[in-house]
C-alpha cells in the first residue's frame, strides 16, 4: 500500500509529515517521498519513527556548524547553485574586489560529497593558505587569542548574476562575518554578523544574506533524522562537477551498500567492512539517468537498531519523487545489549538455507580480553564455539552451522565479563 501523508504541523518554514503505511506481505513501509518539482524542498527522513520534514530548499545561503566548541565548518546552500571563488589570502583585498578579475580567481569551490564530516563545506577546501596544521581553509588558528582569525576573501556567485563578496573573520564559539553584495555597479554597504554557536539542538545555524539574519528551524534535532534529500554537488563520472539530487546521511548512521535482491526474505548481514559514514554512501547511487537499480539494498545501522533499505520507483526533476521501502530488522538480529560494554546480534534467525548465521557485535568499551560464542542443545550438549576477538567498533562475525542438525539451540554470547544467552532455531 503507498504511504499516506497527512499534515501535522507548522514551525517556522518546515512541514512536518507523518508516514503513516501498512506494511506489505515481508514487513517494509512504503515510503513516498517527494522534493517537489525540480526538487524545490529538502526532506529530512527518521526511520525509527517513521516521519519525514520537508521544506523549501532555497530560503538560506550559508550554514554555519554549531555542534561542538572545538569543531567549525561552513557549507553553501547548494540548492541555490552557487559558485564560491577564492579571491585573496590578503584580508584588506576585501575592499577592493573586482569582478572584472574573475578570470584570476581560479576554479570555483563546492562543498565535498566524498567525506565523512558534515561540517566540511567549500570555504573549508580554501587552498590560498600555505600547508601547514594551523590552517583551516579560510583562515589560521591563533596560539595567542586561541581562535580561528580569517584570512582568505571569497565571492559568491548566484546564477541571476547576483554576487556577493564574503570574509569570515574568526571562530570562537561562533562565527564573526562580513558580507556585502553586488549592485550591479558598486559594492553596497558592508554587513558585518556574528553568529553564536547558541543552544540548538542541531549541527547548524543558518543565515541568509536576503534578510540579514539567522533563519529558525531549518534543521531538526540532531537525533531526529537518519537521511537528508537534497541537492549536492560531486565529480560525475569523472568528468565535471554536477550538481544532483540524492541522500546525505546523518553522523548518527553508517551505511552498508550491497547488491542483491530486493524484495527478498532471504538476505544477510554485511560484513563489518562495508559500513561507510561517508555522508553520500546513499547518495545517488540507487539510480541511473531514469529509473532506479533494481538490484541496490541499503543497510542501515543507528546506534543498536539496523533497518534495511531499498529505492523503488525515481521521479526525476520533474516530480522530485523518490520512493522507497524500509523495515527495522533488529528483531530479526536477537539483539542482547551489554550495557556500556556494547551491543550483539544473531542474525538471521531462524537460520537460512544455506545455515549461516552472522554474529554482530557493537562494541563500544574495550574489554581487555576475548571473548566467545557457544551453542548448546537443549539437552545442555556444547556442539559449537568460536572466540570473539577482543576489539572496539562495529563488526560481523560468520558462523558455519552446516554441521549442525536443525532444531533450536541457545547460543551463549560471553564479552567483558557479561554473558547472554539466546534462542537460535537453526532450519
Amino acid at each position: 500500500m503507498k504511504t499516506k501523508l497527512f499534515f501535522a504541523g507548522l514551525l517556522g518554514l518546515s512541514v512536518n509529515q507523518n508516514v503513516l503505511s501498512q506494511t506489505d506481505n515481508l514487513g517494509y513501509h512504503s515510503v513516498n517521498l517527494t522534493m517537489g518539482p525540480q526538487y524545490q524542498n529538502r526532506v529530512f527522513f527518521d526511520l525509527s519513527a517513521n516521519t519525514m520534514i520537508s521544506q523549501p530548499a532555497n530560503t538560506w545561503d550559508i550554514a554555519f556548524y554549531r555542534n561542538s566548541t572545538m569543531d567549525f565548518g561552513e557549507r553553501i546552500n547548494d540548492a541555490n547553485n552557487v559558485k564560491v571563488y577564492q579571491v585573496s589570502a590578503t584580508p584588506s583585498a576585501f575592499d577592493n574586489i573586482n569582478l572584472t578579475d574573475k578570470a584570476n580567481w581560479g576554479e570555483p569551490l563546492y562543498n565535498p560529497d566524498q567525506t565523512e564530516k558534515l561540517q566540511d563545506g567549500a570555504f573549508v577546501n580554501a587552498s590560498l593558505l600555505p600547508a601547514s596544521p594551523f590552517n583551516f581553509g579560510w583562515g589560521s588558528y591563533d596560539l595567542v587569542s586561541h581562535k580561528i582569525l580569517g584570512k582568505v576573501v571569497f565571492v559568491l556567485e548566484y546564477p541571476n548574476g547576483e554576487h556577493y563578496k564574503f570574509f569570515i573573520s574568526e571562530y570562537y564559539g561562533g562565527y564573526t562575518f562580513k558580507y556585502a553584495k553586488w549592485n550591479g555597479t558598486a559594492w553596497e554597504a558592508t554587513q558585518t554578523r556574528t553568529l553564536a554557536n547558541g543552544s540548538d539542538d542541531a549541527f547548524f545555524n543558518y543565515f541568509s544574506f536576503s534578510s540579514g539574519n539567522k533563519v529558525e528551524n531549518l534543521e531538526p534535532a540532531k537525533a531526529n533524522w537518519d537521511l537528508m534529500f537534497t541537492r549536492y554537488w560531486t565529480f560525475y563520472n569523472g568528468q565535471m562537477m554536477y550538481r544532483l539530487s540524492g541522500v546525505i546521511q546523518s553522523p548518527n548512521v553508517s551505511v552498508a551498500k550491497v547488491q542483491e535482491k530486493q524484495a527478498s526474505s532471504t538476505y544477510a548481514a554485511p560484513a563489518s567492512s562495508q559500513f561507510s559514514n561517508n555522508l553520500t554512501t546513499i547518495g545517488h547511487s540507487w539510480k541511473p539517468t531514469t529509473g532506479v537499480y533494481d538490484n541496490v539494498v541499503y543497510y542501515v545501522k543507528e546506534g543498536n537498531s539496523y533497518y534495511r533499505l531499498y529505492f523503488t520507483s525515481n521521479g526525476g526533476a520533474s516530480t522530485g519523487d523518490m520512493f522507497f521501502k524500509y523495515k527495522n530488522i533488529t528483531s530479526e538480529l536477537s539483539v542482547a545489549d551489554f550495557g556500556k560494554k556494547g551491543s550483539f546480534a544473531i542474525y538471521p534467525n531462524p537460520t537460512k538455507e544455506d545455515r549461516k548465521v552472522s554474529i554482530l557485535l557493537d562494541v563500544k568499551e574495550i574489554s581487555g580480553k576475548d571473548g566467545n560464542v557457544e551453542l548448546y542443545d537443549l539437552a545442555g550438549k556444547k556442539v559449537y564455539e568460536t572466540s570473539i576477538v577482543n576489539h572496539s567498533g562495529f563488526s560481523a562475525k560468520e558462523i558455519n552451522l552446516n554441521n549442525v542438525a536443525a532444531g533450536v539451540y541457545l547460543v551463549k554470547i560471553s564479552y567483558g565479563g557479561k554473558t547472554e544467552t539466546k534462542k537460535l532455531i537453526v532450519k
